[in-house]
């Protein structure tokens, strides 16, 4: 009966978490790099501010008008829209 190597285990096991962490901090830094490239873009999200688990609002531009809205898991409200000048619209 072979005897199990416990420092080959936590070695291998420490490595594929550096693996995953590496992984994730690489997903998190090209996400947010790509979040500045999008200015030629028509509709672009400017903010978003969770409010809870399931809730946030967002700000998103579309052209020239702005639109600040909730969103949740079964649907997307309206709260506000206006122009970029200050002109209000709904």
């Amino acid at each position: 009966m072979q005897s199990f190597d416990w420092g080959q285990f936590f070695a291998s096991t420490l490595g594929v978490l550096l693996l995953l962490c590496a992984a994730l901090w690489w997903v998190k830094r090209n996400r947010a790099m790509g979040n500045g490239v999008t200015s030629d873009r028509r509709i672009q999200v400017k903010e978003a501010l969770p409010l809870s688990l399931k809730h946030k609002i967002v700000l998103i531009q579309v052209d020239n008008q702005m639109v600040l809205t909730s969103v949740s898991p079964g649907e997307v409200k309206t709260l506000h829209t206006w122009t970029e000048g200050g002109d209000h619209v709904a």
